[in-house]
């Protein structure tokens, strides 16, 4: 079942990839925006909706097995450009308190470590977290309604304006003793906000609207 959802969203996924290179992202010199150290700079362009504010924090409240679009969208769109497939859902027994109870977090599969997928998540990080081209900072996180992203012992949280903070899981005593899991090594979290998670940000719509453009 797991393959099958996959390859249903083969086109879907061909189609987010493609408006990627169609210049979602534009690049600039590090001297000329003074705020990315990679010199990305995102593009204002495709976007009719304004530019989200900082989300807050937005804890799981309920048990909601369905994925809603905006995850599954932005799902297709990581995979796309590589790693693997994770969960979305994850069963709502025992009480701890995570966004995957309300299927709208996304476990991007990377290997920590594996160069190729350092890589994979540098970049997607760098995107996120860029301003644009009107200096607008961390524009594409805000856009796609990221509430936070955990990776390899980081944690880029919205509501910290997304400044890079060490992370170790409640579940964990320290880092040595944690398992690759817990210390998201063997995938990147993302958390959607509920507006994010349901596709209804700026990203979600520019991203459907290219889609159906009509070619040139």
């Amino acid at each position: 079942m797991h393959a099958a959802r996959m390859a249903e969203r083969l086109g879907v996924s061909l189609v987010l990839l493609s408006t990627l290179l169609l210049g979602t992202l534009t690049t600039a010199s590090a001297d000329e925006t003074g705020a990315s150290p990679r010199g990305t700079v995102t593009s204002s362009a495709p976007y009719v909706m304004p530019l989200e504010p900082y989300a807050g924090y937005q804890p799981q409240t309920a048990c909601r097995r369905n994925p809603k679009p905006g995850v599954l969208m932005l799902a297709d769109w990581l995979v796309a450009r590589g790693g693997g497939y994770g969960a979305i859902f994850r069963a709502c027994a025992g009480s701890s308190t995570s966004e995957h109870k309300e299927s709208r977090a996304f476990d991007w599969v990377l290997d920590a470590t594996s160069e190729t997928d350092q890589a994979l998540a540098t970049t997607l990080l760098d995107e996120l977290l860029a301003p644009d081209d009107t200096g607008q900072p961390n524009a594409l996180a805000r856009r796609m309604g990221i509430m936070y992203v955990i990776w390899d012992d980081t944690m880029y949280a919205s509501y910290d304006e997304f400044v890079a903070k060490r992370y170790l899981s409640s579940g964990c005593r320290n880092r040595r003793t944690c398992s690759p899991t817990l210390r998201h090594r063997d995938h990147l979290h993302i958390s959607l906000t509920r507006q994010g998670a349901k596709g209804l940000t700026s990203w979600y719509a520019a991203q459907q609207q290219l889609a159906v453009a009509p070619p040139t």
